[in-house]
């Protein structure tokens, strides 16, 4: 017997939910009129047979997908696809135990995954989702315990340029005829600024006469890589830093150059709107496109190569070498925590403590 529901309006597929083999005319009539009241009672598919895949997609799509921004949905959604769904996906959540989806989550961490915890949160979600809509009574995975990995490292300080290193990283980006690439190194290396806000820049952020850098966007990766502006990381992302005198001539020249580029190409620059990194057709560069400056300088000049990202670890521990006080440095950063600054700053000025205390034992005449 089928029950015809309409249609399902995540897929568009007809809901038709059907049995066999019942006893009576009666039998059936019950079930049928059960399954409508259930419907028009929570709007969805029973419960019964319910694959943790379906009650996922209905979770992104009904809840999350509104939630959030447009890049962080795009991430998550391939979260689930890569490392979730595979261990979950066609599960029934009715008959999921917590004995499993512990040793799903054990599976994450044997595997080395950084975001197991992560894993787990948006599977508790999307089990509590399901409880909210009464489709499921219980949350198997709340239950799970998180496994703890006693040598995790948060951040690798191997990762980042000494000053004699980054000197010569800049010059070597000079040298290596590509303008942009350089104009986008020197900035990342004077500001710590992260590779997004960078390529979300236009000229019209900056005030040449205070010699300020508004930063207040980023460059992200939404729905089927679909790139979009949108505000920075966190509230203190948003930020006014100032600029050194040469760092900001250097900006004036290539305002000049990239206008003068497009304006021969046939591209309309937008009076104060320009991208300060755009592609050859004036519009929003690819996130890769710095990592492949990146690997070009070093491979070309047989140089140490750091992440992109490394370049606000390297600014953070030139900083503090040069005496900026850590609240200063957090706030040019952008940092939501001071704990992250305070990280890479301590083990940056590790060897002037070592220095003072030896310089305080000589002092003090100690053998």
């Amino acid at each position: 017997m089928y029950v015809d529901l309409g249609h399902d309006p995540l897929t568009g597929k007809r809901l038709r939910p059907h049995r066999r083999g019942f006893k009576s005319q009666k039998e059936a009539e019950m079930w049928s009129a059960h399954k409508q009241v259930e419907f028009e009672k929570s709007g969805f598919w029973s419960s019964e047979g319910l694959t943790f895949k379906t009650l996922c997609q209905r979770w992104l799509d009904f809840e999350y997908r509104n939630q959030v921004k447009e890049s962080t949905y795009a991430k998550t959604v391939d979260i689930f696809r890569l490392h979730i769904l595979p261990y979950l996906g066609r599960q029934q959540v009715e008959k999921l135990s917590v004995n499993f989806c512990q040793s799903v989550v054990n599976k994450w961490f044997d595997e080395g995954f950084k975001q197991y915890r992560r894993f787990r949160t948006y599977v508790i979600n999307v089990f509590d989702f399901g409880i909210r809509m009464e489709l499921i009574v219980r949350n198997p995975m709340s239950k799970t315990s998180i496994p703890k990995n006693k040598n995790a490292v948060e951040i690798h300080f191997d990762e980042y340029y000494e000053k004699p290193e980054l000197t010569k990283f800049l010059a070597c980006a000079k040298a290596n005829g590509n303008q942009e690439s350089f104009m986008f190194f020197r900035l990342l290396a004077y500001t710590g600024m992260r590779k997004g806000e960078a390529l979300a820049l236009d000229f019209a952020d900056i005030n040449f006469e205070n010699r300020e850098l508004s930063i207040n966007k980023t460059l992200s990766q939404g729905v089927n890589g679909r790139l979009v502006i949108q505000t920075p990381k966190t509230k203190t992302s948003v930020r006014v830093i100032s600029l050194d005198e040469e760092t900001l001539r250097l900006l004036s020249e290539w305002q000049e150059y990239v206008t003068m580029k497009f304006d021969v190409l046939g591209y309309k620059c937008t009076t104060g709107h320009q991208l300060i990194f755009p592609n050859e057709k004036n519009s929003l560069a690819q996130p890769s496109v710095p990592d492949h400056w990146n690997r070009s300088i070093c491979d070309n000049f047989k140089l140490h190569r750091i992440k992109i990202h490394a370049f606000r670890h390297t600014f953070c521990s030139l900083c503090a070498e040069a005496g900026i006080d850590l609240p200063s440095v957090s706030k040019m950063l952008g940092h939501a925590d001071l704990r992250i600054t305070t990280e890479v700053y301590l083990h940056a000025t590790r060897h002037k403590r070592k220095q003072a205390v030896d310089a305080f034992a000589n002092f003090m005449d100690i053998s």
